[in-house]
């Protein structure tokens, strides 16, 4: 349990080692059997201490003991409660993301680079209407999300991101590691998409979209040892 906790700590600090985050604009959170720690709400990344940990309960999303959870912590609740196989979540404004979320679009496929992480364009959300911005703001993000995935009938492990209209990003992986790789994966290739996307607007080759995914991915996987 200490070991994952030093992790998560170490992970929101390479939040800010990674450039993805400024100021105290971000969070990652872990999944411990029907429990999840956070970073807690405000607290300078570099700061931020193992004892200063936020717990909050996987069955009602109340707070249990250390500092006062992040702001965004319903929107982990609800993630962690409908996508069952992960178990580490990070939040953003990283520039690049944020860019392709203030512009309400997704972030194209367009090269292997993307595909070798993302099978497919990293989706936009929805945008909430005013009651639910009014109302439980960060509760209705985390179901805004589930519900693109499941009505367009996304695999969260084939996809572990989504953008949120105006606002941000969200990762995940089953790891801390995983989720922390993601995250930096794919500023970089929201990156190259921004500055792609005025000179070529050409879309990847959905068989070498399959081949990149789902040569490190899919069910016969043959990448790495």
């Amino acid at each position: 349990m200490m070991m994952l906790k030093e992790q998560l700590v170490k992970t929101n600090k390479a939040l800010k080692s990674e450039g993805l985050v400024i100021d105290t604009w971000g969070n990652a959170s872990i999944r411990i059997d029907d429990k999840m720690y956070i970073k807690p709400s405000g607290v300078p990344f570099e700061e931020l201490e193992v004892n200063q940990l936020s717990l909050v309960s996987l069955a009602n999303g109340q707070h249990i003991e250390g500092n006062k959870p992040s702001v965004d912590s319903p929107t982990h609740y609800i993630l962690y409660k409908n996508f069952k196989h992960i178990n580490a979540i990070i939040h953003t404004h990283s520039k690049y993301c944020t860019i392709f979320a203030q512009a309400h679009m997704s972030i194209p496929c367009l090269g292997t680079t993307h595909a070798d992480y993302f099978y497919g364009d990293i989706p936009i959300v929805n945008e909430l209407d005013t009651k639910d911005i009014v109302n439980d703001y960060e509760y209705n993000t985390g179901l805004k999300i589930v519900e693109h995935f499941n009505k367009n009938n996304i695999c969260p492990l084939n996809m572990q991101a989504a953008l949120l209209p105006s606002h941000g990003v969200f990762i995940w992986g089953t790891n801390l590691t995983s989720a922390l790789q993601n995250a930096i994966v794919l500023e970089y290739v929201a990156e190259l998409a921004y500055k792609t996307l005025p000179f070529h607007r050409h879309r990847l080759n959905p068989n070498l979209l399959d081949k990149h995914f789902l040569r490190k991915h899919g069910d016969k996987k043959y990448y790495g040892q």
